[in-house]
């Protein structure tokens, strides 16, 4: 008989304290009023910085593409949408973090459980790949860099200037190299006046070796003044002995054998500090706006442990 009670008091024991985690797990918690509105503050007062921050995204996404130099420009420029993909993606992620963060806001003005739900499930998803997308871009900064400087004299040496009326492609990057190397006043790919891989990569071109050059050593694009003194910068006049276009590298030192009316600092090298700024403002912004989530997430959480279940 003591046997049987004690068994049964075991049991109520254990139903009881089952209640309560049961209670614990599912139930709304009875929180203090004054915490719940100063939780539900706080996390308007984040939804409204992400959605901010989201918006920058797009803006940011959006002029890295359609800039004058932007990435869609390079892309053509090295022949290869690593760039523009990296803009679109920054289109796409600032759109859909406006979409969760308007989801969020409805949620919280409404007390929908189910909406803050859903919102804390894609929130989840794009804080953590946000983020990481932010530190993946300035770890991988400096590898690009070597791929886009061998993409940029694959396409210089075997693309520049060739069937530019049948191809296309060919077109697109013929174009975007004369755009550049007149925006950023250089010519070829990289290094100074001394280098093999600025102005004098083009005698290594087939745009010059198959004689689609009409007579000229290095592009019109590759001038200073495309009015004044063209023939002598092209090279299809003289020049001085030792002075570029038509002398290959080292040159003279000497101030009277240098060509002033040529771009001598290839292209890489002026454009380097303009990929640096891009890849920086892009990496900070993804990480700044993913830590900015990452706490919206947890104050999301709280919140949504307040509400109750059938709202």
């Amino acid at each position: 008989m003591r046997l049987t009670r004690t068994f049964l008091q075991s049991l109520s024991v254990d139903s009881s304290m089952a209640y309560e985690l049961y209670d614990m797990d599912d139930s709304p918690k009875a929180l203090n009023p004054q915490v719940i509105r100063g939780i539900r503050f706080a996390l308007m007062c984040f939804l409204a910085i992400v959605l901010v921050g989201a918006i920058s995204i797009l803006g940011i996404g959006i002029w890295t593409l359609e800039a004058e130099y932007g990435n869609k420009q390079v892309s053509e420029l090295i022949n290869a949408q690593i760039y523009k993909v990296d803009s679109y993606l920054m289109i796409i992620g600032g759109s859909a973090i406006i979409a969760i963060t308007i989801i969020g806001i409805l949620g919280v003005l409404k007390e929908y459980r189910c909406l803050l739900g859903l919102h804390l499930g894609l929130l989840a998803f794009m804080s953590v790949m946000l983020f990481v997308a932010g530190v993946l871009g300035y770890v991988l900064v400096s590898e690009l860099e070597d791929k886009v400087r061998e993409k940029m004299e694959h396409a210089v040496i075997n693309n520049y200037g060739i069937d530019s009326v049948k191809s296309t492609s060919n077109q697109i990057i013929t174009n975007a190299w004369d755009t550049v190397q007149q925006g950023f006043e250089c010519c070829g790919v990289n290094g100074d006046q001394d280098s093999l891989n600025s102005w004098y990569i083009y005698q290594r071109s087939e745009w010059f070796n198959t004689h689609a050059n009409n007579g000229s050593y290095v592009p019109a694009s590759c001038c200073k003044d495309q009015e004044v003194n063209i023939l002598q910068c092209t090279g299809v006049l003289n020049s001085t002995v030792g002075s570029p276009p038509r002398w290959k590298p080292p040159l003279s030192d000497d101030p009277s054998k240098r060509n002033y009316t040529l771009f001598t600092k290839g292209c890489f090298d002026a454009l380097d500090p303009y990929l640096r700024r891009t890849g920086i403002v892009i990496g900070t912004t993804a990480i700044v706006v993913g830590l900015f989530m990452l706490v919206e997430l947890v104050l999301s959480i709280c919140l949504y442990r307040t509400l109750p279940e059938k709202t």
